[in-house]
């Protein structure tokens, strides 16, 4: 009997899947989730012009990789900060100065672009949408006429790699979420993972067995998925079931990002090099934070 192969990868041989021009699909919503760690690792690798499927509403994770200069259009329902700020900063400075697509969308049309990816369907009609300005802004969201019905027909949106962070998985690619969480189990991921024609990559906070995995199966939320144990992978964001969000990195980030918008660049490109290209690596990145810190922000000790 052949042995079952595990799929445990590094984040640089991750990182290293991408490559200019790519759809590339981000998990999070909002502080919770993102895959910050991948995100520094793909800021690093300096690519261009990608496309970025993030959210539904996105955070960090979109903003850093748009203020790094990797991006070149995003599908998202919105890039925000909740209450550190009502629209991220860089991704506000790239759109205003029209250096960024933006391919607008709310929350349930992103979900269907996935949703007509997985089924391998050419749109999907929906009635959400119709009679805004919508199809004005995105010449591939059409308002169509059915059976005396107004609808859109939303297309597919399909990723070539995703990468998606969670709190736990097993070697062979099971990627599960805590049994203690604080707000929600699940945000995108499962949507991003069906949708993508390509590998599909989860950053964990620890990699556990398969028998552990077996035990609670209502647990696995992606299957097949390359893994990364990565402790404090979404930091500055949050994951629920093990740690909150560090709002005051946000703020850090926030103000860095305002100083841009008013002209300074200087704050901007110290963040980034105080935090992305100045570490060499997750573990340089965490040092950096400092145990005490990160350890403040736990809401589970599994």
């Amino acid at each position: 009997m052949t042995a079952r192969g595990e799929r445990v990868a590094s984040l640089a041989e991750s990182a290293a899947l991408v490559r200019d021009d790519m759809i590339v699909g981000l998990s999070g919503f909002s502080y919770q989730n993102p895959p910050m760690a991948i995100v520094r690792e793909i800021a690093r690798r300096g690519v261009k012009n990608l496309t970025l499927v993030s959210g539904p509403t996105s955070g960090l994770e979109t903003d850093l990789l748009i203020g790094a200069g990797c991006v070149r259009r995003v599908v998202t329902a919105g890039v925000v900060f909740e209450r550190v700020a009502a629209v991220a900063p860089a991704f506000r400075r790239a759109a205003e100065r029209g250096d960024l697509d933006v391919w607008e969308c709310d929350e349930c049309i992103w979900h269907l672009a996935l949703k007509a990816a997985a089924w391998g369907m050419p749109h999907v009609l929906w009635r959400g949408g119709v009679g805004t300005s919508l199809p004005e802004l995105n010449s591939d969201l059409k308002e169509v006429m059915e059976e005396g019905r107004r609808y859109l027909k939303v297309p597919p949106v399909q990723p070539d790699v995703v990468f998606l962070h969670a709190a736990e998985a097993d070697p062979f690619g099971n990627v599960r979420v805590a049994r203690e969480a604080y707000l929600g189990r699940t945000f995108s991921e499962s949507a991003l993972a069906l949708a993508c024609r390509g590998p599909v990559v989860a950053t964990v906070e620890r990699i556990v067995t398969n028998a552990e995995v077996a035990v609670s199966p209502e647990r696995t939320i992606v299957r097949g998925a390359l893994v990364v144990e990565t402790p404090w992978g979404a930091h500055p964001g949050g994951v629920s079931g093990r740690y909150v969000p560090d709002l005051a990195h946000y703020r850090e980030y926030a103000a860095a990002g305002e100083a841009s918008l008013r002209g300074d660049p200087v704050p901007y490109r110290r963040y980034l090099e105080s935090h992305v290209y100045g570490t060499e690596g997750h573990d340089a990145y965490r040092r950096s934070i400092g145990a005490e810190r990160l350890d403040a922000l736990r809401t589970s000790r599994a």
